[in-house]
């Protein structure tokens, strides 16, 4: 099966149902097949050869989701963009990506002209909105252009997506995945959240944001639910949109969650209908997991994957308990056990399972793995091994298989001798009721060879000090682990999925 599978398959049993909502637009799932064939023969026509790669530089909108289908159906290879992204990066990937036609939103027309000089292999630009001179119209292309499926040869294993990293750790990576991965991903999410025909999902995060695809997108379409996109990120609006399109599921990153959570409008919306909100890019801290349960209900699942990996381990509504045993209530800061379609394990630097409780790396295999790093054949030699994707996130796994999630291998601190684990220490710093956001970062230190950092948001209103934090940590974590400095920041560096970029603060 390959994406363009999905869409037909909705359009011949159900063609009159809604299939997309973004604003005023509504698109029936045979609107939107005729649409994405429309696309993918417009594509064929400007010159698109198997496997491609078609750049996408646009905010979120119901176009974003066609061109995820009509690129593959035509052959190509998507490459979506983070529109955060400066000029040079940007240009960096779409060089690397040797990206040959680039649809741009309206709003990102000036930075396409700035853009378009340092580009070696673009020789084709769409833009979505108001037509321009210089690049052709999506909405021209779609009317010009059959609705008819396009007649090319794609199979399951041909390359789909390229999605870069974030580059948290260093410069973006692509991420080769095919149709078959995709979907195998997709199908992981559908099983483990029991995603149906009925279900309305909401975008909220960015389209560019390859894990939504395999966490919303898909799972939508592969049931023949609903997707809406959010055409307002605010807190207000998402609470809008949930009780005005009767929204079942969306997915949100940790921050947002806890931005929504203190928002004054909260309990004046009806968000009776929603039923699941998963959540992944970084583990919640346990104190607002609870207070999400205790304020909109037990409808909250951690997700953990990555980029090459998307749906790896997930935890389900009935193992997060806010009272009970300790073991039950400690699940909270789980992100749970392996998914339905992936063998996962917890191994030592010999590649042997770890005992309960030692601390070992997360590997992981299925179909849902990426084909490899795009042109990077000894990365992928390194992350891909005896058939494992290697993720390089350290935890630990207790006897019943739920795993418990430690740090990086490259976030690990030695001071002193001692191993320090930046995510224990940020869990008892969100503890602190003056703390809105916290990073742990080893720096320098000619004694101890590195010592243990802290950067902090202090929550509005509240004047915390750095040995006041540092007191706190002292009656919660060994002495070694205390962080030796705190530094406070009115904003942690994040990227588009919401990860602290630990780079920069370094």
């Amino acid at each position: 099966m390959i994406l363009g599978d999905l869409v037909k398959r909705n359009a011949k049993r159900y063609p009159h149902k809604t299939s997309l909502v973004f604003g005023a637009a509504r698109f029936t799932f045979d609107e939107s097949n005729r649409r994405i064939n429309s696309m993918a023969n417009a594509l064929l026509d400007l010159g698109l050869q198997r496997q491609d790669r078609v750049a996408i530089l646009l905010d979120n909108c119901h176009q974003y989701i066609e061109l995820y289908y009509a690129i593959p159906e035509a052959g190509g290879i998507v490459v979506p963009l983070n529109i955060a992204l400066s000029a040079t990066e940007l240009a960096y990937i779409i060089n690397d990506a040797g990206a040959k036609i680039l649809v741009f939103g309206e709003r990102l027309a000036p930075l396409v002209d700035s853009l378009l000089p340092q580009l070696s292999a673009v020789k084709t630009t769409v833009i979505v909105g108001a037509p321009s001179k210089d690049a052709c119209s999506y909405e021209q292309l779609v009317t010009r252009y059959p609705a008819t499926a396009p007649q090319v040869a794609v199979n399951e294993q041909d390359t789909a997506c390229l999605l870069y990293t974030s580059g948290t750790t260093g410069m973006p990576k692509g991420v080769m995945h095919t149709h078959r991965s995709i979907i195998e991903n997709g199908l992981n999410f559908i099983i483990g959240y029991h995603v149906n025909h009925d279900d309305i999902g909401l975008v909220v995060s960015p389209l560019f944001w390859g894990s939504g695809l395999v966490v919303n997108i898909i799972p939508q379409c592969y049931t023949g639910g609903t997707l809406v996109i959010a055409e307002n990120v605010t807190p207000e609006a998402i609470l809008d949109v949930i009780q005005q399109e009767k929204v079942t599921s969306t997915f949100l990153t940790p921050p947002a969650i806890a931005v929504i959570l203190e928002h004054p409008q909260l309990g004046k919306h009806d968000l009776t209908r929603l039923r699941h909100v998963s959540f992944a890019g970084m583990p919640m801290p346990v104190d607002t997991l609870k207070r999400a349960i205790e304020t909109v209900g037990n409808v909250f699942f951690q997700c953990y994957g990555m980029t090459e990996s998307p749906c790896i381990a997930m935890i389900y509504h009935e193992d997060q308990v806010i009272e009970g045993s300790p073991e039950k209530v400690n699940r909270l800061s789980s992100c749970g056990r392996e998914d339905p379609n992936v063998e996962l394990r917890v191994v030592d630097e010999d590649g042997r399972d770890v005992p309960p409780g030692q601390v070992g790396e997360i590997i992981s295999r299925g179909e849902h793995l990426m084909k490899g790093y795009w042109r990077m054949p000894q990365a992928t030699a390194e992350a891909l091994r005896d058939g494992y994707m290697h993720t390089g996130d350290l935890a630990t796994i207790d006897e019943d298989g739920y795993i418990y999630l430690v740090g990086r291998k490259k976030d690990l601190i030695v001071s002193g001798g001692q191993t320090v684990y930046a995510l224990a220490i940020e869990e008892v710093l969100y503890q602190h009721p003056w703390v809105a956001e916290a990073a742990v970062i080893g720096v320098p230190d000619p004694k101890l060879g590195e010592a243990v950092k802290a950067v902090v948001v202090a929550r509005q209103g509240n004047q915390v000090t750095a040995a006041e934090i540092i007191d706190f940590c002292r009656q919660r974590l060994p002495e070694y682990a205390c962080p030796h400095s705190v530094v406070f920041r009115e904003k942690l560096p994040r990227s588009a999925s919401g990860k602290i970029l630990k780079r920069m603060l370094q």
